[in-house]
């Protein structure tokens, strides 16, 4: 057996989670992302929000960059 079954039910999928291999910490950890995942398909982005998030990385990187290597 493994620590994680799916089984699917009418409309629903049931998730069973054994709780000797996840404590709650982890099992709420990944509540969260789901939830966060829920969110984001509700959100019609296109593809010039991945390409702002390139540039928001890319200035940052670029300023904190000396933080991490050193020169």
């Amino acid at each position: 057996m493994t620590g994680i079954q799916l089984n699917t039910q009418n409309d629903k999928y049931l998730i069973s989670i054994d709780k000797s291999m996840f404590d709650k910490e982890w099992l709420v950890k990944l509540l969260e992302n789901l939830r966060i995942e829920e969110l984001a398909r509700k959100f019609d982005f296109d593809e010039s929000i991945e390409t702002l998030g390139e540039e928001i990385k890319a200035d940052w990187w670029e300023k904190n960059k000396k933080r991490f290597i050193n020169e």
